[in-house]
């Protein structure tokens, strides 16, 4: 029995120190009060958004890796193994190169839904992003979810989830 008692403790101290030594690898949302204001939300999402969708030279678009490591601060580690799994960041890279166009991230707006028990904090997004070259120029909008989390006493995209928008001269959208 003493034995079992022993044992056990060591695992506890064990825990502890990994805890103390920054050693945890699970990321989860600080579930004291957050204080988010939906300006430092829309700052956020509309730096990560601008990452993932500009690009300025259809030609010569960034490429997956290079937008991966620029958008991985943003995200949750969870989010970011997501995202690379979906092949998200692609995405972009390939509408641009097939209409030839260029694209800009215009305007975010977030609209809090919920505060969750976990600490997280649900928003609606409209994003509106224009895709032009010389000759011509259209504004569109993508409607999404969001859900941001504050971990290790920073800001991070929890989920990112929108509808589908249809590009003129793209089959498919963005």
């Amino acid at each position: 029995m003493f034995l079992f008692v022993l044992f056990l403790g060591l695992i506890a101290c064990n825990i502890d120190v990994v805890k103390e030594n920054g050693e945890e690898k699970e990321e989860k949302p600080d579930k004291e009060e957050n204080v988010v204001n939906v300006e430092e939300a829309e700052k956020l999402f509309i730096d990560y958004s601008a990452e993932l969708y500009t690009i300025k030279d259809p030609s010569n678009p960034p490429t997956f890796d290079e937008i991966a490591e620029n958008i991985k601060v943003y995200l949750t580690e969870e989010q970011y193994d997501a995202e690379i799994a979906n092949r998200k960041f692609q995405i972009p890279e390939l509408v641009s190169k097939q209409i030839k166009k260029s694209i800009e991230v215009q305007d975010v707006k977030l609209e809090e839904q919920s505060k969750n028990d976990d600490g997280t904090i649900d928003y609606l997004y409209i994003m509106k992003f224009k895709v032009y070259d010389e000759n011509s120029s259209k504004i569109y909008e993508k409607e999404g979810e969001l859900t941001l989390s504050t971990i290790k006493n920073e800001l991070k995209i929890d989920r990112d989830w929108s509808r589908g928008v249809k590009i003129d001269g793209l089959d498919g959208g963005l």
